[in-house]
C-alpha cells in the first residue's frame, strides 16, 4: 500500500474530520459552559442581594444546556454516566423551572 492509498483510507474511516477543529470545539464547549455557570452565579447571588429572591431563570436555561449536551454525548457515545448526568440536569431544569413559575409568575 502506498502513501496515497493509506491517506485516502484514513480519510474514508474519520470521514474526512479534522481532529484539531473537533479538539478546539470540545475545549471551546467546556470553557462556554464554566463560563456559563459563573454567569449564572454571578446573576444570582446579585439577583439574591438586590431583590431579595433568587433568579431561577438562568438555572433553567444553564441545566436544560447541560442536558441537552449530556444527552446527545449519550445518544452517540453509548455512555451510561453521560445519560445519568443527562437525566440529572434535566430534572434540576424542570425543577428550577417550576420554581421560575412559582417566583416570578405566581403559577403553581
Amino acid at each position: 500500500m502506498d502513501r496515497e492509498e493509506i491517506l485516502a483510507k484514513s480519510r474514508a474511516e474519520n470521514k474526512d474530520r479534522d481532529f484539531v477543529e473537533v479538539e478546539a470545539l470540545n475545549k471551546g464547549n467546556g470553557l462556554a459552559f464554566t463560563t456559563g455557570v459563573l454567569l449564572c452565579s454571578l446573576v444570582s447571588v446579585l439577583h439574591s442581594i438586590f431583590k431579595d429572591s433568587v433568579d431561577y431563570g438562568v438555572w433553567t436555561v444553564m441545566f436544560g444546556m447541560m442536558s441537552s449536551l449530556m444527552l446527545v454525548k449519550y445518544a452517540k457515545l453509548k455512555k451510561r454516566h453521560e445519560l445519568l448526568f443527562g437525566l440529572v440536569y434535566a430534572a434540576l431544569s424542570v425543577c428550577f423551572f417550576v420554581f421560575y413559575l412559582q417566583n416570578v409568575l405566581g403559577v403553581l
